[in-house]
């Protein structure tokens, strides 16, 4: 298991984010698109449309509207306090002995996971595609829940756990793309890289 820290409130020049490890001289720069943000909404759009589709589904199994919408706040303010538990669950399948920070920079109301050690291709999908499951259970309660107050609880969270990861959806799309099975992932001064060992 790697070493977690929380560092809790962080400033974005902190010197943790300059920590590298040496890039390999055969490391390749992993290409990912100018305004990775943006393009990553692409990867939202389906998780968008389905939680969406179903509401109405969902209201003509109950024959009424689904959800008590004085909680639907609630479910959003629980599925942002997740973007904790969304950088933990990246934390987990770093390298043993890795060293891994957590925290929040509120000056970007951006929560992170930082490590610098590489990590193998099939870990870096499972890292990048763990945090879904945030998005995942509270989708399954809400199509088995009959309960309109946990149903109003249950499709934001859900919203907002399969929506959020949209950036990790494009790394992982382009590691498929771009880096072969054998290889590993690290970060560097220049962005991803990938290589050989």
């Amino acid at each position: 298991m790697p070493k977690i820290i929380f560092k809790g409130i962080t400033k974005p020049d902190d010197p943790i984010f300059d920590e590298v490890e040496p890039r390999p001289k055969n490391a390749i720069t992993l290409k990912i698109p100018e305004h990775n943000m943006f393009v990553s909404l692409i990867f939202a759009v389906p998780f968008f449309l389905i939680c969406l589709a179903l509401i109405p589904l969902k209201a003509s199994w109950m024959g009424d509207f689904p959800m008590t919408r004085g909680f639907i706040p609630l479910g959003i303010i629980l599925g942002i306090l997740c973007y904790f538990l969304h950088e933990l669950l990246h934390a987990l399948p770093q390298p043993k002995r890795a060293k891994v920070y957590i925290g929040l920079i509120p000056s970007q109301f951006m929560f992170y996971m930082k490590c610098a050690a590489p990590i193998k291709r099939s870990r870096f999908i499972l890292m990048s595609l763990l945090p879904a499951i945030l998005g995942l259970i509270p989708l399954v309660i809400f199509l088995l829940s009959s309960n309109p107050v946990l149903n109003a609880i249950m499709w934001p969270m859900a919203m907002v756990g399969l929506v959020s990861p949209s950036p990790d959806y494009l790394n992982v799309y382009e590691v498929l793309r771009q880096v072969p099975k054998n290889a590993y992932i690290q970060d560097s001064k220049d962005g991803m890289c990938w290589f050989v060992k």
